[in-house]
């Protein structure tokens, strides 16, 4: 019994391997053109707190070795905010929302006149609304800042997808 398992085991990975498969963040082949373009970009500031926050984990995600001298690329991103509220007590009065944050952004050359991708990543998060102001503040900021690691990671991965082309 042990052995058929392991046989297919084995041969589930060989099947892998014959198919080209490729990680996407490798060291190696194509996967290290990716990182070194990726590199290569810079990341315009962004507007805002949540702005702030978005561009410090894109640069974490893009440049983890820091900002290029001579950059390649430039991204530009410009966010959108959207606060709903989702849910309603027996007072008539909100106690949850959904904070709505979209970045649509735009990978040009390192002047900003040719645009190779343009792209839209779209987060939302959710929080509670209580008796104290504080708290609900810390909700909403918490909120924003979950929403912004979200979408650097969705940025860097749409960019990783682009430059692997």
């Amino acid at each position: 019994m042990w052995l058929s398992k392991l046989l297919t085991s084995v041969l589930i990975l060989f099947m892998a391997g014959a198919c080209g498969f490729q990680p996407l963040y490798g060291r190696t082949g194509n996967n290290a053109k990716v990182q070194a373009q990726l590199s290569q970009t810079y990341v315009l500031p962004i507007e805002g707190r949540t702005g702030q926050i978005l561009r410090n984990n894109l640069l974490d995600r893009v440049t983890p070795t820091g900002v290029p001298a001579n950059a390649q690329y430039r991204l530009s991103v410009q966010l959108t905010h959207k606060k709903s509220g989702v849910a309603i007590d027996k007072t008539a009065s909100t106690n949850r929302y959904n904070l709505n944050l979209r970045a649509n952004y735009t990978l040009t050359d390192s002047t900003g006149k040719i645009a190779f991708y343009n792209g839209v990543a779209q987060s939302i998060s959710s929080y509670n609304v209580v008796d104290s102001d504080f708290a609900n503040l810390s909700a909403e900021k918490n909120a924003e800042k979950r929403s912004a690691i979200v979408l650097a990671e969705e940025i860097h991965r749409q960019l990783s997808v682009f430059f692997s082309r």
